[in-house]
């Protein structure tokens, strides 16, 4: 986990020292997991690679990073809500297709979180974890 912050905080701090403001987009795969189970930890490695490069390569060249086996976090530059939407839709329709070549139905849902330079990474990693806990106490 360390080493996620290290990342993203090194990511944040040069979107911000180019004047810009960073926006984050969270992607949930839920389905993911079962790659694992059908194939092996390798194929979930392999999928999530090619997950984050489309998700990178909508985003334009964006940093990605994986958070747990079903999530992926994409730091956003310069990216209006137009745009924001315009990522989500393409990736709503392509990644899905990719958890198909890894025998996964993937229910695939988007969630953008705004930079708060007072919280920091440590305000977007509890958006997160309180995201997570949300979710499971909505399933049981």
């Amino acid at each position: 986990m360390e080493d996620f912050r290290t990342q993203l905080t090194a990511c944040i701090d040069g979107i911000l020292a180019e004047g810009s403001t960073p926006v984050f987009l969270v992607v949930d795969m839920e389905g993911a997991g079962q790659i694992k189970r059908t194939y092996d930890l390798e194929a979930l490695d392999r999928f999530r690679d090619a997950a984050c490069n489309a998700v990178s390569s909508a985003g334009g060249g964006c940093d990605v990073f994986t958070y747990g086996e079903e999530r992926i976090i994409a730091v956003l530059e310069g990216v209006d809500r137009l745009k924001s939407f315009s990522i989500a839709d393409k990736l709503r329709r392509g990644l899905p297709l990719l958890g198909q070549s890894f025998d996964a139905i993937l229910h695939v849902e988007f969630d953008f979180i705004d930079y708060d330079p007072v919280t920091g990474v440590a305000g977007l990693i509890n958006q997160l974890l309180h995201q997570q806990r949300q979710k499971h106490e909505g399933a049981a």
